[in-house]
């Protein structure tokens, strides 16, 4: 199983002396762990709208005559996937010498997560596909009550 984020994706967001501090005693199949979590937590806000599927597909293949796969990844996705797993690895090691930006940071992609789960917010993803059909499932509709006219005197 191939893993959704990369080692180098973590050097924008956190210092490799403190990831490794992080993963002190636990090694990968902590930060795994902690990566699964954040990803399912995630794909639960964002599945009802979003393909969360096509979403967290680690890379494209390369093309026919290219050597290198194509990083496909939506970068603020990798980024908020971040933030949640660097949130549990400190939530597990130490809660309370948790940094308030990275509690504030959690924060955030909480509050944007609920308001995408809300449809109240529209992101540079891909939307849920009908497999019959294969058009965009809208879950957005409009509707209104039925007229009334009170002019009947």
């Amino acid at each position: 199983m191939s893993r959704f984020l990369k080692d180098t994706d973590y050097a924008v967001l956190i210092r490799n002396e403190i990831k490794n501090i992080l993963l002190e005693n636990y090694s990968e199949t902590k930060l795994l762990s902690a990566e699964q979590m954040a990803i399912a937590q995630i794909k639960n806000y964002l599945a009802g709208r979003y393909d969360v599927g096509l979403i967290f597909t680690p890379m494209l293949p390369p093309a026919e005559g290219e050597g290198e796969q194509l990083d496909s990844r939506n970068a603020y996705i990798v980024m908020i996937t971040i933030d949640c797993t660097l949130y549990h690895l400190y939530s597990s090691v130490a809660p309370n010498k948790m940094p308030e930006h990275r509690s504030n940071r959690y924060q955030d992609v909480i509050e944007w997560l609920k308001m995408m789960a809300e449809g109240k917010g529209y992101a540079d993803l891909p939307l849920i596909k009908d497999e019959s059909t294969g058009e965009v499932k809208d879950s957005f509709r409009l509707s209104s009550n039925n007229k009334v006219t009170n002019n009947k005197w």
